[in-house]
């Protein structure tokens, strides 16, 4: 998780974020004395603010000594919240941190074009063709996601948005949603009603990717937000393709 290597780790968690204060050297435990009583040889420290510079120096000092055969490492508060904001945990954030994962909060990625984002407790991707902002059209997104709120679906029927790619030269839409139902129930719209009900008829202004997907809600794998939603179809969103419909 932290390394290529397998080793076993001791992990220490400092909540400061009330006080804002920085994790000083008198916070921690005898990291190597710790690290030895529950054979462990890695640490890692976990903190809702940032460690002071005096234990930074000491983390760095443990792990390059050679005779301490322990590694450490630390995440910081702006460490934890891009890792809580990746889709793999973005459903930690939901559900111990509803509060935060509310409101937008837009990210980089190593393209100039290409966003994720995080918005009341929805992930998905935004893409732009040709433009290196997309906050001018966040109000388009909000009431997307405000319109299939309402499509009245049954309990535990909902629609995931994916991505949405702003083709800029143009000024269309391209909306990557999934209609996620029970597994051990039927869906009770099709992809060409939910587009229809989403103003799929406006063909010059946006057009909807929908799949249908069933899910078993009590599965170990199962998320709404699972990472495997996103990667396996990154390079349509990117380019504003239609997705292979499983």
């Amino acid at each position: 998780m932290f390394f290529t290597d397998t080793r076993r780790w001791l992990i220490q968690c400092k909540h400061k974020a009330h006080s804002q204060s920085s994790v000083g050297v008198k916070d921690l435990d005898d990291v190597i004395d710790s690290c030895a009583q529950h054979e462990c040889e890695g640490y890692l420290l976990v903190t809702s603010t940032q460690p002071s510079s005096a234990v930074v120096q000491r983390l760095e000092r443990i792990t390059a000594n050679p005779a301490n055969r322990i590694v450490t490492a630390c995440w910081d508060a702006v460490e934890l919240e891009r890792k809580l904001r990746s889709p793999a945990h973005w459903n930690i954030a939901q559900r111990f941190f509803p509060v935060s994962a509310s409101g937008w909060k837009i990210y980089a990625t190593d393209r100039p074009n290409h966003w994720s984002a995080n918005f009341n407790g929805y992930y998905f991707h935004i893409t732009s063709r040709i433009g290196s902002s997309c906050d001018r059209y966040l109000p388009e997104i909000e009431d997307k996601i405000a319109a299939y709120e309402e499509l009245g679906l049954p309990p535990k029927h909902f629609v995931r948005m994916r991505s949405v790619f702003y083709d800029d030269k143009h000024g269309t839409f391209t909306w990557y949603l999934d209609y996620m139902h029970p597994h051990d129930e039927s869906p009770v719209m099709s992809p060409e009603q939910i587009a229809q009900a989403l103003g799929e008829d406006d063909i010059w202004n946006h057009s909807h990717d929908v799949e249908v997907r069933h899910y078993s809600e009590f599965s170990d794998h199962y998320d709404p937000d699972h990472y495997d939603y996103y990667l396996e179809n990154m390079g349509q969103f990117i380019l504003g393709l239609p997705r292979t419909k499983t």
